[in-house]
């Protein structure tokens, strides 16, 4: 039986997130973010401070390849939640408002919160792997980088700009 909070009792989910961040260390951070640990470190001192007094939230924490590749990052990453809701939530906006707008303003406002979001994404993926009992190995393992993931989201990314400039150059934009 999980002792998870369901999804909408804030006050659980609030206490499960306190309890993750006071169980959880940087070498376990460290070990689930993998290949660039280091520089998600002051974003883990931010959001571990921010989530101590049991406040909650995300802290700033800019991340340049998030703003540059967007929903790859993300896929990069296995946050394909984020990864997915980047790639389609524009498009329908689009669709819907008949704009392409809303773009740039989401991989902004994204990469500003990036590595804070995944150090927060990490807890639960933790803690299932702890509850596993595959220690260290189990951790890496839910963690780290999907190159497989990147490939594909760099692929979309680059087709959609090729068809952008297509678009743009025989006057159809």
């Amino acid at each position: 039986m999980s002792d998870r909070p369901g999804p909408f009792d804030f006050a659980g989910q609030k206490a499960r997130n306190r309890r993750l961040w006071e169980e959880t260390g940087w070498d376990e951070i460290a070990a689930f973010i993998g290949p660039n640990a280091e520089s998600f470190h002051g974003a883990w001192e931010a959001t571990r401070a921010k989530n101590a007094g049991g406040r909650g939230g995300i802290a700033f924490a800019f991340c340049w390849p998030a703003l540059l590749f967007g929903f790859a990052w993300f896929l990069y990453r296995k946050m394909w939640a984020f990864g997915l809701l980047l790639l389609v939530l524009p498009v329908a906006l689009g669709y819907v408002f008949e704009t392409p707008g809303g773009t740039i303003g989401m991989l902004v406002a994204m990469s500003l919160f990036a590595k804070s979001l995944y150090v927060q994404y990490a807890l639960p993926k933790i803690e299932d792997a702890r509850a596993g009992g595959g220690g260290e190995d189990a951790v890496r393992a839910a963690g780290g980088v999907s190159l497989l993931g990147g490939a594909i989201g760099g692929a979309i990314l680059a087709a959609s700009a090729a068809v952008t400039v297509h678009l743009f150059m025989t006057g159809a934009l």
